[in-house]
């Protein structure tokens, strides 16, 4: 059993080191007028299988040590307890939240128009659940979990910075990589007034967005990794001892690769996002009045400034761009929006109470709103609280308000700042997309988070 208990605990490490990497075996590509529908495609993806196989051993390993564990009261020794190892019971009140959530998910499934796909997400959203209740059940080290996720981060910076300076996205089959090639139609780009087009930075994941909330994120735990490093004497990490300086120095590095990765997103809900997240942190460490936590943030905010103010000048004219009303593709991309706005209000009405069906919206906008235009045009709507009540309609919002509600108030009331910080940095990218619900990386990120700040793991790197 303590053999089981470590795969289990090293194969969470990897698992949250390798979740960006999209390496997946398409089961059945989708189709939708006669072209490829991504929101249709059924695929297995490599973390998928690593994250069922630690799963089937979780439960195997529970069940054991639960038989145990009740053999030994049964004889009265108790000195074994000693032997098995503790895991956090289920949190009663989060795990309702969660059922009704999943009750809703469940009942879309026969109002789809597409169950096959419906279907699909619904074991989608069960997966992301599993990932969830193993964060907060399971036996591991949290700043190694912390950690390898960091890790599994800056090599999607590092790719993304690669991608932005050579101007092309190599494809790499077992490593899930797209090519990308900002003269195709199709692909993320930022295009200037004069017609150039600058390849946005996508990492190994399906959108610059996607890869600019997932450095938000990063940069927002190192932040706080470093105020962690900064009370102890030494550091560590899987064992490797560093001292105080080449510590500093290599999250300094750090730092700085995640934010020029963040930057050559041009993700404007992720810059945002980081905005509020590190405003947050200052807020909150002013109001516990730690005045060495304000202090390495500020040097950190000021590291992240330079780094943004010497990029923002090489590259200004596309800076400018991203915040222009007259280039050609940020028009576009703005009233893309606001009529993907109207479209969900429209499919609301007709579907208020059970929505359209989990991962349903684009075929249902075909059928019911807008027919006969190319596989591409039809995106979710750009706001997560949107997609979900389109899915899967008012109660199935009502539960995931109240979830995330949760955890903003669990934090808050132990004032954990990098908890909020997270909190409200990815809820204000919520408001303006939609991946976290839509995308299979996007699912599993959510679930990985949520279980993080709900057993307030985060908090291990303030403490």
């Amino acid at each position: 059993m303590k053999y089981i208990n470590k795969t289990i605990e090293y194969g969470l490490y990897l698992l949250v080191f390798l979740l960006p990497i999209q390496t997946r075996w398409i089961i059945k590509a989708g189709e939708l007028n006669n072209g490829y529908w991504e929101y249709g495609t059924l695929s297995l993806y490599g973390t998928d299988i690593l994250l069922m196989a630690i799963l089937v051993m979780f439960l195997f390993y529970r069940f054991k040590t639960k038989k145990l564990e009740i053999r030994n009261w049964k004889s009265g020794n108790k000195e074994n307890k000693s032997q098995i190892t503790n895991y956090q019971l289920p949190i009663t009140k989060i795990w309702w939240l969660i059922a009704g959530l999943e009750l809703m998910v469940f009942i879309s499934i026969f109002v789809a128009a597409d169950k096959t796909v419906a279907i699909y997400g619904y074991l989608r959203f069960l997966l992301g659940v599993g990932l969830f209740w193993l964060v907060i059940s399971a036996s591991f080290n949290k700043i190694k979990l912390i950690y390898s996720f960091l890790a599994g981060i800056a090599l999607q910076a590092l790719l993304g910075i690669y991608q932005f300076f050579s101007q092309s996205g190599f494809a790499a089959k077992w490593l899930g990589l797209a090519a990308h090639n900002p003269a195709d139609l199709g692909v993320s780009v930022v295009e200037t007034l004069d017609g150039t087009r600058w390849l946005r930075a996508y990492g190994g994941l399906d959108h610059p967005n996607v890869l600019g909330g997932l450095l938000v994120v990063g940069i927002l735990l190192v932040i706080a990794a470093v105020i962690k490093m900064k009370k102890a004497n030494k550091f560590s990490i899987f064992n490797f001892q560093f001292s105080i300086f080449k510590q500093f120095s290599i999250f300094n590095a750090i730092i700085v690769i995640l934010v020029i990765g963040l930057f050559i997103t041009f993700s404007r809900g992720a810059w945002l996002g980081l905005v509020v997240g590190l405003l947050a942190f200052l807020i909150i460490n002013i109001y516990k009045k730690k005045l060495k936590a304000q202090k390495i943030t500020l040097q950190i905010i000021l590291i992240l400034s330079i780094t943004v103010f010497i990029l923002s000048n090489i590259y200004s004219d596309l800076v400018l761009t991203r915040f222009s009303d007259n280039a050609r593709l940020e028009i576009k991309s703005n009233t893309e929006r606001i009529e993907s706005l109207e479209t969900a209000r429209d499919l609301i009405k007709s579907n208020f109470f059970f929505g359209v069906g989990i991962g349903n919206y684009t075929n249902t906008v075909e059928q019911e709103i807008i027919s006969g235009q190319p596989a591409w045009f039809y995106q979710p709507v750009h706001n997560f609280f949107l997609l979900v009540f389109s899915e899967i309609g008012v109660f199935g919002l009502i539960f995931m308000l109240w979830l995330i509600s949760y955890m903003l108030v669990k934090s808050f009331k132990k004032v954990e700042y990098i908890n909020l910080a997270l909190i409200l940095a990815i809820l204000i990218m919520m408001l303006v997309d939609h991946w976290y619900w839509s995308l299979h990386f996007g699912v599993l990120f959510f679930w990985l988070i949520s279980g993080l700040i709900i057993k307030q793991y985060f908090g291990c790197l303030t403490k």
